[in-house]
Protein backbone atom coordinates (compact mmCIF):
# COMPACT_ATOMS: atom_id res chain seq x y z
CA UNK A 1 0.00 0.00 0.00
CA UNK A 2 1.30 3.44 -0.88
CA UNK A 3 0.95 6.64 1.10
CA UNK A 4 -2.20 7.56 -0.81
CA UNK A 5 -4.20 8.33 2.34
CA UNK A 6 -1.45 10.62 3.57
CA UNK A 7 -1.39 12.37 0.19
CA UNK A 8 -5.17 12.73 0.29
CA UNK A 9 -5.06 14.28 3.78
CA UNK A 10 -2.27 16.61 2.66
CA UNK A 11 -4.35 17.69 -0.35
CA UNK A 12 -7.35 18.44 1.88
CA UNK A 13 -5.17 20.37 4.34
CA UNK A 14 -3.64 22.37 1.47
CA UNK A 15 -7.11 23.29 0.20
CA UNK A 16 -8.12 24.34 3.72
CA UNK A 17 -4.95 26.44 4.14
CA UNK A 18 -5.48 28.17 0.77
CA UNK A 19 -9.12 28.93 1.67
CA UNK A 20 -8.14 30.34 5.06
CA UNK A 21 -5.44 32.46 3.43
CA UNK A 22 -8.01 33.89 1.01
CA UNK A 23 -10.31 34.68 3.96
CA UNK A 24 -7.46 36.55 5.69
CA UNK A 25 -6.70 38.51 2.52
CA UNK A 26 -10.39 39.47 2.27
CA UNK A 27 -10.29 40.68 5.87
CA UNK A 28 -7.19 42.79 5.20
CA UNK A 29 -8.77 44.27 2.05
CA UNK A 30 -11.86 45.17 4.09
CA UNK A 31 -9.73 46.86 6.77
CA UNK A 32 -7.88 48.89 4.12
CA UNK A 33 -11.22 49.86 2.56
CA UNK A 34 -12.45 51.09 5.94
CA UNK A 35 -9.23 53.02 6.58
CA UNK A 36 -9.56 54.64 3.15
CA UNK A 37 -12.96 56.00 4.14
CA UNK A 38 -11.54 57.34 7.40
CA UNK A 39 -8.62 58.91 5.55
CA UNK A 40 -10.97 60.73 3.17
CA UNK A 41 -12.70 62.28 6.16
CA UNK A 42 -9.35 63.25 7.71
CA UNK A 43 -8.04 64.78 4.48
CA UNK A 44 -10.92 67.20 4.03
CA UNK A 45 -9.71 69.26 7.00
CA UNK A 46 -6.20 69.72 5.61
CA UNK A 47 -5.00 72.86 3.84
CA UNK A 48 -5.54 72.96 0.12
CA UNK A 49 -5.91 75.64 -2.51
CA UNK A 50 -7.67 77.92 -0.01
CA UNK A 51 -4.37 78.33 1.88
CA UNK A 52 -2.50 81.52 1.02
CA UNK A 53 0.99 82.70 1.83
CA UNK A 54 1.07 86.45 2.51
CA UNK A 55 4.25 88.15 1.48
CA UNK A 56 4.24 91.94 2.02
CA UNK A 57 1.11 93.09 0.17
CA UNK A 58 0.79 90.04 -2.08
CA UNK A 59 -1.01 86.78 -1.42
CA UNK A 60 0.13 83.57 -3.12
CA UNK A 61 -2.03 80.44 -3.17
CA UNK A 62 -0.36 77.31 -1.83
CA UNK A 63 -0.49 75.33 -5.04
CA UNK A 64 1.72 72.65 -3.51
CA UNK A 65 -0.86 72.14 -0.73
CA UNK A 66 -3.55 71.70 -3.37
CA UNK A 67 -1.49 69.28 -5.47
CA UNK A 68 -0.49 67.18 -2.45
CA UNK A 69 -4.10 66.85 -1.41
CA UNK A 70 -5.28 66.15 -4.97
CA UNK A 71 -2.71 63.38 -5.51
CA UNK A 72 -3.48 61.96 -2.06
CA UNK A 73 -7.18 61.76 -2.92
CA UNK A 74 -6.35 60.09 -6.23
CA UNK A 75 -4.27 57.50 -4.34
CA UNK A 76 -7.09 56.98 -1.83
CA UNK A 77 -9.48 56.45 -4.74
CA UNK A 78 -7.08 53.92 -6.25
CA UNK A 79 -6.90 52.19 -2.87
CA UNK A 80 -10.69 52.01 -2.63
CA UNK A 81 -11.13 50.72 -6.18
CA UNK A 82 -8.36 48.14 -5.76
CA UNK A 83 -9.83 46.96 -2.44
CA UNK A 84 -13.27 46.58 -3.97
CA UNK A 85 -11.74 44.79 -6.97
CA UNK A 86 -9.99 42.38 -4.61
CA UNK A 87 -13.24 41.74 -2.73
CA UNK A 88 -15.31 40.95 -5.81
CA UNK A 89 -16.80 37.46 -5.65
CA UNK A 90 -14.86 35.02 -7.77
CA UNK A 91 -15.54 31.41 -8.61
CA UNK A 92 -12.59 29.29 -7.66
CA UNK A 93 -12.24 25.71 -6.64
CA UNK A 94 -14.71 23.16 -7.90
CA UNK A 95 -15.95 20.42 -5.63
CA UNK A 96 -16.78 16.83 -6.41
CA UNK A 97 -20.45 16.27 -5.80
CA UNK A 98 -21.38 13.16 -3.83
CA UNK A 99 -23.66 12.27 -6.74
CA UNK A 100 -20.60 11.97 -8.97
CA UNK A 101 -18.82 9.78 -6.44
CA UNK A 102 -21.78 7.40 -6.23
CA UNK A 103 -21.62 6.41 -9.88
CA UNK A 104 -20.69 2.82 -10.75
CA UNK A 105 -17.40 3.96 -12.25
CA UNK A 106 -16.26 5.36 -8.91
CA UNK A 107 -17.84 2.69 -6.70
CA UNK A 108 -16.23 -0.21 -8.56
CA UNK A 109 -12.75 1.33 -8.55
CA UNK A 110 -10.13 0.03 -6.15
CA UNK A 111 -9.54 2.30 -3.17
CA UNK A 112 -6.06 3.35 -4.29
CA UNK A 113 -7.21 4.18 -7.84
CA UNK A 114 -10.26 5.95 -6.44
CA UNK A 115 -8.20 8.13 -4.11
CA UNK A 116 -5.55 8.83 -6.75
CA UNK A 117 -8.20 10.06 -9.19
CA UNK A 118 -9.84 12.14 -6.47
CA UNK A 119 -6.51 13.71 -5.46
CA UNK A 120 -5.73 14.62 -9.08
CA UNK A 121 -9.16 16.15 -9.49
CA UNK A 122 -8.90 18.16 -6.26
CA UNK A 123 -5.44 19.40 -7.17
CA UNK A 124 -6.38 20.48 -10.69
CA UNK A 125 -9.89 21.79 -10.10
CA UNK A 126 -9.64 23.16 -6.57
CA UNK A 127 -6.16 23.65 -5.15
CA UNK A 128 -4.54 25.23 -8.22
CA UNK A 129 -7.51 27.57 -8.71
CA UNK A 130 -7.50 28.61 -5.05
CA UNK A 131 -3.75 29.27 -5.19
CA UNK A 132 -4.22 31.45 -8.28
CA UNK A 133 -7.04 33.38 -6.59
CA UNK A 134 -4.92 33.82 -3.46
CA UNK A 135 -2.07 35.18 -5.57
CA UNK A 136 -4.36 37.69 -7.33
CA UNK A 137 -5.85 38.89 -4.06
CA UNK A 138 -2.37 39.21 -2.54
CA UNK A 139 -1.22 41.40 -5.44
CA UNK A 140 -4.31 43.58 -5.14
CA UNK A 141 -3.71 43.93 -1.41
CA UNK A 142 -0.12 45.03 -2.09
CA UNK A 143 -1.30 47.66 -4.61
CA UNK A 144 -3.88 48.88 -2.10
CA UNK A 145 -1.31 49.16 0.68
CA UNK A 146 1.13 51.06 -1.56
CA UNK A 147 -1.58 53.50 -2.68
CA UNK A 148 -2.74 53.99 0.90
CA UNK A 149 0.81 54.50 2.15
CA UNK A 150 1.45 57.08 -0.56
CA UNK A 151 -1.76 58.91 0.33
CA UNK A 152 -0.87 58.99 4.04
CA UNK A 153 2.60 60.31 3.20
CA UNK A 154 1.20 63.06 0.96
CA UNK A 155 -1.46 64.07 3.48
CA UNK A 156 1.25 64.23 6.14
CA UNK A 157 3.37 66.47 3.93
CA UNK A 158 0.32 68.62 3.24
CA UNK A 159 -0.27 69.03 6.98
CA UNK A 160 3.39 69.92 7.57
CA UNK A 161 3.33 72.42 4.71
CA UNK A 162 0.08 73.95 6.00
CA UNK A 163 1.60 74.32 9.46
CA UNK A 164 4.68 75.94 7.90
CA UNK A 165 2.72 78.74 6.21
CA UNK A 166 3.11 81.19 9.15
CA UNK A 167 6.86 80.49 9.20
CA UNK A 168 7.07 81.16 5.47
CA UNK A 169 5.13 84.40 5.91
CA UNK A 170 7.53 85.58 8.65
CA UNK A 171 10.48 84.65 6.46
CA UNK A 172 8.99 86.63 3.57
CA UNK A 173 8.39 89.73 5.73
CA UNK A 174 12.03 89.74 6.79
CA UNK A 175 13.31 89.79 3.21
Amino acid sequence: MTNIKLTYEYTLNSIKAASESIDKLNTKLTVILTLSGILINFGKDLPAYSTYIKCHTDKYPCITCYLLQLIAYILISISIVTSLWGLLPTKAGKIVLPEQLLTDEWNKAEEENYMTALIRYLEKETLLELNELRSKKGKRLNYTIMAMGGAVLLLGLDKILGASVPVLENFCRNL
